[in-house]
């Protein structure tokens, strides 16, 4: 008797415990189904922030590749059918002609008329292919979004910080 009621109330918490964490989690990530106002060209300006140890590994001869103030660029988005984003890159020449940046898929939540962006993509130089992740959110339709490119895992990691305005609604 007392071993039916133990694996019944194991039972019980088995079942209770993985519905009430779906469910919770649910609720805090809510995706939303109105980004209708998001697509556009977002102007502002870019910032390359790299450690100092990132710093000290940059040859003499390259360190003029690497800006040192904001860079003007643009970023795109596209909204598709499935309710996620496309981000890509505008009016802005790489350093480099070997480097292309694909464009990035990006998932959408919003939360009181804020919405986050998060997603990754690939930037290509030469053969080699190196992967991102980026996150930011747009709000009062201002875009601020912070970029990772993953060098070399977790030793060299730069990051590219963006914030700009939309300037120019995509066409219906």
């Amino acid at each position: 008797m007392n071993k039916n009621i133990f694996f019944t109330i194991l039972l019980v918490v088995f079942v209770s415990v993985p519905v009430l964490f779906t469910s919770c989690n649910s609720c805090s990530d809510r995706r939303t189904g109105d980004i209708n106002k998001l697509p556009g060209v977002y102007r502002g300006e870019a910032t390359i922030v790299l450690p100092d140890h990132v710093k000290a590994m940059v040859p003499p001869e390259a360190k003029g590749m690497i800006p040192e103030g904001p860079i003007p660029c643009g970023i795109e988005i596209q909204a598709d059918t499935n309710g996620t984003l496309a981000l890509k890159l505008v009016d802005f020449t790489m350093p480099v002609r070997s480097i292309t940046v694909d464009a990035a898929t990006a998932t959408i939540t919003s939360t009181n008329g804020i919405f986050s962006l998060k997603g990754n993509g690939n930037v290509s130089v030469g053969s080699r292919k190196m992967s991102y992740t980026h996150e930011g959110t747009i709000k009062n339709d201002s875009l601020a979004i912070d970029i990772t490119v993953s060098i070399i895992p977790f030793v060299v990691e730069p990051k590219i910080v963006f914030k700009g305005k939309i300037t120019r609604l995509p066409i219906p």
